[in-house]
C-alpha cells in the first residue's frame, strides 16, 4: 500500500519545479472533473478578472483591470 500511495505522490511531486517558479503567495487550484477543467487562480482569494482570452491550445488567460494576470483556466485540463 505505501509504494502505491508513493507512486500516486510522485505524479504530484513532478509539479514542484513549477510551482518554484510561481511568484510566493497563495493561489488556487480547483479540478471540475464533470467539465475536465482547471482553475488556477494567482491570488487567495481570487481576484476578478474584467478580460480573459482564449489560446490556441484552450487556456484562458484572465485579466484584471491593470492588464495583469490574475488566473489560468485549463479546458480539457485530462487530456495535457
Amino acid at each position: 500500500m505505501a509504494i502505491a500511495n508513493f507512486q500516486e505522490a510522485q505524479e504530484y511531486l513532478k509539479f514542484l519545479p513549477v510551482l518554484h517558479d510561481l511568484p510566493k503567495r497563495p493561489f488556487l487550484l480547483l479540478y471540475d472533473s464533470e467539465a475536465d477543467v482547471l482553475y488556477i487562480d494567482f491570488y487567495s482569494p481570487p481576484k476578478s478578472a474584467s478580460d480573459s482570452e482564449l489560446t490556441d491550445n484552450d487556456i484562458v488567460i484572465r485579466y484584471d483591470d491593470d492588464n495583469e494576470i490574475v488566473g489560468l483556466t485549463v479546458l480539457n485540463a485530462s487530456k495535457r
